[in-house]
């Protein structure tokens, strides 16, 4: 498709995933004029490149991904229904992050530890208490959600296992605490306005990755020019 900049002598993905497969992530997220687009591709495929009215076939497999309800996004006449049939093929249901809470310490240890080794923190683990209140909740992120939250325990972190305070207070304060689980929001954060713990997260990322804004973005899971814009808010 085009964009800004595009070039005459600049393959699009279809045509560099010529004889390959493509992977789109959050179909379900794509506009009704791209869905047309994406629709013809497949049915005919022939691609007109950027500046050309020359065709070009292509041979492309797609793998699609979305955490939304197709059938119900095609009533609500957000997706098209022919689409939907053309990208249907196999199915395969993840379940949601909550319906696999024992798989969560497991995901917990992994992710602490790759996190630690990217900003290179003294972070080697995560207490019971903590892992508990993680471990029951819902997570409506999933995956990522998870991810970004342990980035960010990593981040802020100073000692050497990640512990209730630490947990960030949008998720301790939706938490089901368990028997004896000690009731405590993150120290030093508890009271702050969001923006307030927005601007420390940045600061403090910043500074582990010395400066390095393509690998803060990353940690905070978040674009570079979301990064960018929030450091010009913050004056950062």
């Amino acid at each position: 498709g085009a964009f800004t900049g595009a070039a005459n002598d600049r393959k699009g993905l279809f045509e560099l995933t010529d004889k390959g497969t493509l992977f789109l992530d959050e179909i379900g997220d794509m506009a009704m004029n791209c869905q047309a687009k994406l629709l013809r591709v497949i049915e005919d495929g022939i691609v007109i490149p950027v500046g050309s009215n020359k065709q070009t076939v292509v041979d492309v497999r797609i793998i699609s991904a979305t955490n939304q309800i197709l059938t119900t996004l095609i009533e609500e006449k957000k997706f098209r229904q022919d689409l939907y049939f053309r990208i249907k093929g196999v199915n395969i249901s993840l379940p949601a992050l909550r319906d696999r809470a024992e798989d969560i310490p497991e995901l917990i240890d992994y992710f602490i530890k790759e996190a630690a080794a990217e900003v290179g923190s003294k972070v080697t683990g995560i207490t019971d208490a903590a892992q508990t209140i993680l471990s029951n909740f819902d997570w409506p992120g999933n995956i990522r959600q998870l991810l970004n939250c342990i980035r960010t325990m990593v981040v802020m972190c100073d000692h050497n296992k990640l512990d209730v305070a630490d947990i960030p207070p949008e998720i301790a304060q939706r938490r089901q605490l368990a028997p004896g689980t000690p009731d405590r929001i993150g120290t030093g954060l508890a009271g702050l306005q969001l923006n307030e713990i927005e601007k420390q997260a940045i600061t403090d990322t910043l500074a582990k990755t010395k400066g390095n804004r393509e690998k803060a973005a990353k940690i905070l899971g978040i674009g570079e020019r979301t990064l960018y814009r929030k450091i010009k808010e913050y004056n950062l």
